[in-house]
């Protein structure tokens, strides 16, 4: 064996079918479908060579791996400690994102709900306030009826007063009526009647005057003891002249009058009496 060369190329030369040992820093060929086992001796053969030719020794050789098995288990375990510390720290993250995004919807839901209260408390308000009106409204219009139900209450008693007023004043005419129907009298004493019915103070006179100069003439009236008008002359005396209180006028020369044939005082109103 030549001193050039390595003291363990025979063996390289015999595991590597007789090829130089200067292919071994050449690119590896392609792999090739070899079994496991002869490529774990060439590697063993390779590793044994190298050591040999650094002065080393096969212990050495399983040490090296041993402490490269460490090396990758190492390197393994930090890598997978590395994703471990990433996973936990995406999930820290995902967490965080889900707090805020649970915050965020809660405060968006207080945010709706307080705009719905506000908006509800708004038209409660409204509503209660036009209730309010409504009822001070029904207060006053209750008011207002039970006044209205007091005036025409106490219309009715002016009316059934005034009635009876009328139905007294009625009375008392047909009693004059009567009276004056039983004594008789012409028509100077109705010019008498008149005279006397007058309200009027000049009206008095004549008959002051009569009654100093002595007793008129009494002439007979109808039976009935209505008069006749003394505008026509031929329908009854129904209607008394106002305020003179004269009864002398028919319905249609009452219409027509402007004064009171009786006495001549103007006229302001009349009333229609009926007999029947």
């Amino acid at each position: 064996m030549p001193a050039s060369e390595p003291c363990y190329g025979s063996a390289a030369s015999c595991e590597r079918g007789h090829q130089p040992y200067a292919d071994i820093f050449t690119l590896p060929p392609p792999p090739t479908m070899t079994p496991a086992p002869c490529q774990c001796s060439e590697f063993l053969a390779m590793a044994a060579a190298d050591l040999a030719k650094k002065g080393g020794s096969p212990d050495g050789v399983q040490e090296m791996i041993t402490k490269k098995r460490r090396r990758n288990d190492v390197l393994a375990a930090h890598a997978q400690q590395q994703t471990m510390d990433v996973d936990r720290i995406l999930l820290k993250h995902a967490k965080n994102m889900w707090t805020a995004l649970a915050q965020q919807r809660q405060s968006h839901t207080r945010l709706i709900v307080s705009t719905v209260e506000a908006r509800a408390a708004k038209r409660l308000k409204a509503k209660d306030e036009e209730i309010e009106r409504i009822r001070i409204m029904n207060w006053a219009l209750e008011e207002r009826l039970r006044n209205l139900f007091m005036e025409d209450q106490m219309w009715r008693d002016v009316a059934q007063s005034h009635e009876a007023t009328a139905n007294v004043l009625r009375g008392d005419l047909q009693r004059a009526l009567d009276v004056q129907a039983v004594h008789g009298g012409g028509s100077g004493h109705g010019q008498e009647d008149d005279a006397e019915s007058c309200c009027w103070g000049e009206n008095q006179v004549p008959l002051c005057a009569e009654e100093e100069v002595g007793t008129p003439v009494v002439e007979e009236r109808p039976a009935t003891g209505v008069g006749r008008c003394k505008g026509c002359r031929e329908d009854a005396a129904v209607v008394l002249l106002l305020p003179c209180r004269h009864l002398c006028v028919c319905a249609p020369c009452a219409a027509a009058a402007q004064a009171c044939p009786a006495c001549g005082s103007a006229k302001n109103g009349s009333v229609c009496i009926n007999f029947s």
